[in-house]
Parts: C-alpha cells; structure tokens; sequence
C-alpha cells in the first residue's frame, strides 16, 4: 500500500536531498545587470503576479501578526502592499480588524526599492488605487545593511528579492536593524535546485509559453525565471545566512516546489510608535 506525501513534505526532502548529494549541485549563478532598468521594470509589471502575491499576503496573515508598521523590501511596483493595504482596508469597513491579524492602529507601509524605475511604477499604482494614506515610497539600497534606521517597524516583509542581491545576508541585516523588539519577519525567496534539469523542469511549469509577450528575449518570463532559479540560495545556503545574524536556521522552510520562507518574531516586546 502506497503513502501520499503532502506536496511540502515532497520539496523539503527534494531540498534537504540535494544539499548531501554535492555532486548534484552548482554553484549560483548572479543575474546580469540589466542594460535598460526602465525595460527590465515595465516587463516586471507585464508579468502575472497576482497569485503569488495573494499566497504571499494570505500566508502572512495566516501566520502571524502584522503591522501597524510594515516595511516591504524591495516592493517592485507595490503590488504586496496595496494588496495587504486592501485587506486592511476592507477589515475596517467591515469593523472586523480586532478579530484579524492585523494590530492595533493604523496599518503604515514603507515599501522600499532601489530602482528608480520600479519606484515610479509604484508611484502610479498607490495614486490609481487611492492608497496614498497607507503606503509611501523609499529608495534605499539592500546591499547597505545601515540603509534604514534602527527599529522602525514591527513587520518587515520580502517577496522574491534576496536571489537579486549579490550577498544576500546584506538585505537580512536591513531587516534585523529596522526591527522592532518582538517583531516579525516574513521573507520568501527562490530556491535554487540541485540541477539545471530541474532548473528547466521549474521554468517549463511556472511559464505560460502559450502566451505571447512583447518583450525582448532577455525580458522574456521564461528566460527572467531561469536566472532567477540560478540566482537563488539552496535551503541548506538560506539556513545558514539567517543563521549568521542569529536567526534559528529551522525559521527557514520549504514553502513550494521553488520557494523558501523566512517566518521569524524577535525576542522582546514591540511598540506601536517609532521613538
């Protein structure tokens, strides 16, 4: 008689397999610097990303609390905090935000990135969906771990961004300094396979080939994906980072077939205001 496997237990194993078997691995490989950051941004926001991001934001509140204060790290064109914006927003419609995730107070979202480009993306999408009043803008740069102030927010939250960052551990030390005692961080990101094989398998499922996009080749989903997968940290290379800024490595699980999650709360009692 056969045993099912929940789909997590299956990629867990996967990841775990391939970090003792080094003959199955390669080493990451980082992503070209894009020639055209206005290009390499308008083909970001071409792509479908609504359900990811809404298993991002369901997953986040399922998992915790969040807020008042979130910073998101490397935000793109907003689309994680105008939907966590949204949900808030709906909640207090409803007169249902004391029996939701959501603290006290006033949700407030810095979103943060470093390209100029992706931030005035943001810009628009915040005034089209009237969001001014929950979520504002900052440039700053992850490979500066002092590129935001000590203890500003009581969440801080990442979606698909680390993999972009030429030592990862640099974005981990952002999020550690600006949080506040007891604070959450909820980070996901990629995760590297142990083959260019499944490195392709990834990209063949996760891709619609079937849709025409007019975009150039290096702009491509397929080819964005690709390097993104390479880009990535193995299980094994995310347990360790978090690890080095004393994170219990465990924090980190497979969460998808292609995804590792950051779930972690500080020691310590957070506050609702910035000192």
């Amino acid at each position: 008689m056969g045993v099912d496997f929940h789909p997590t237990v299956f990629w867990f194993f996967q990841a775990v397999f391939s970090q003792k078997c080094p003959e199955r691995m390669f080493a990451r490989v980082l992503e070209p610097i894009p020639d055209d950051s206005a290009a390499d941004a308008a083909a970001y926001q071409a792509m479908d990303h609504r359900q990811v991001n809404t298993t991002f934001v369901n997953d986040l509140l399922s998992g915790g609390g969040v807020g008042p204060r979130v910073i998101d790290l490397g935000c793109g064109p907003a689309g994680i905090a105008l939907m966590l914006g949204e949900r808030w927003r709906e909640l207090e419609d409803a007169g249902g935000l004391s029996q939701s995730s959501f603290a006290e107070g006033q949700l407030q979202i810095m979103a943060v990135d470093f390209s100029v480009d992706m931030l005035e993306l943001a810009s628009f999408e915040i005034e089209l969906n009237g969001m001014q009043d929950l979520v504002w803008l900052q440039q700053i740069d992850l490979t500066d771990p002092e590129s935001l102030q000590e203890d500003l927010a009581q969440t801080i939250i990442s979606n698909t961004v680390f993999h972009h960052l030429p030592d990862p551990i640099t974005g981990i030390q952002v999020a550690m300094r600006a949080l506040m005692p007891g604070g959450r961080i909820f980070i996901r990101d990629l995760f590297r396979p142990g083959s260019e094989d499944e490195v392709e398998r990834l990209v063949e499922e996760h891709t619609d080939t079937d849709v025409e996009v007019d975009v150039a080749p290096e702009y491509a989903p397929s080819q964005l994906l690709r390097q993104s997968l390479l880009a990535s940290l193995t299980l094994e290379e995310a347990r360790e980072m978090v690890s080095a800024v004393g994170i219990p490595g465990e924090a980190v699980q497979m969460t998808s077939d292609r995804h590792w999650t950051l779930d972690w709360t500080s020691p310590g009692n957070g506050s609702d205001s910035i000192g």
